[in-house]
């Protein structure tokens, strides 16, 4: 394929077909994704002002769907077009084998990326067997910006349902800070007991945040109790 010579100022589309994609910033990559501007501004003005207002690229995909169209005035439809490039790289993280969760590094690699981007406080859990393989996966709350409701009898009920011989708890702080509240601390205790009582140990409690994670297992020494 002949590869032609195109000058920067060529519209990102025509770089990119000319086998210059990877030369393009992201602001010009948005352009192509949102094909047109508004308001008087072309694609990539628009999306580099965007990117300016939210501190990078990160920053704009760390919002949500009603965060772009409110306080961004993104117009419905790019918004939707940005929401579902975001849930497209979400899915591309997801993998068909299903892995050993064994480890606090293993957790947290295996979560961040599923987590990205949402915009209020979801609970889940990892239904896993006594190698850490994982038998299912669940979000089993969906909350607020700063808040979501869990009980420890729902967390194990779901956990037996597939057969868990231990469970591992997880939620994001979409704020993106990772430090756990008092109430984060307290319903880990809660779930650490019910799991003793049923013969379920809790396997880890994470907090996902925007770029690290707070295992209670790591942050405890919860392998090092005798």
């Amino acid at each position: 394929m002949r590869i032609l010579d195109l000058s920067p100022d060529q519209r990102p589309r025509e770089r990119l077909l000319a086998g210059h994609g990877e030369g393009l910033s992201e602001a010009e990559l948005l352009a192509l994704l949102w094909g047109n501007g508004q308001k008087g501004k072309n694609a990539v003005e628009l999306a580099q002002e965007l990117l300016t207002r939210t501190g990078g690229l990160s920053g704009l995909m760390h919002q949500g769907l009603q965060d772009w169209m409110d306080q961004l005035g993104i117009g419905p439809a790019k918004a939707c077009q940005l929401w579902a490039a975001q849930e497209l790289c979400r899915r591309s993280q997801r993998t068909t084998v299903k892995p050993r969760i064994n480890s606090p590094k293993v957790a947290g690699a295996y979560l961040m990326p599923r987590c990205q981007g949402y915009t209020e406080e979801r609970f889940g859990l990892l239904a896993l067997n006594a190698k850490g393989d994982l038998l299912a996966e669940r979000i089993l709350s969906q909350g607020t910006a700063t808040a979501t409701l869990i009980s420890p009898r729902e967390f194990f009920r779901e956990a037996l349902r597939y057969g868990a011989t231990t469970a591992l708890a997880y939620h994001n702080h979409p704020s993106g800070d990772p430090t756990p509240s008092r109430e984060d601390i307290q319903l880990t205790r809660r779930l650490q007991a019910a799991g003793e009582s049923l013969g379920v140990p809790l396997a880890d409690h994470l907090i996902l945040g925007q770029e690290r994670y707070h295992s209670f297992r790591a942050a405890e020494g919860w392998d090092q109790r005798p």
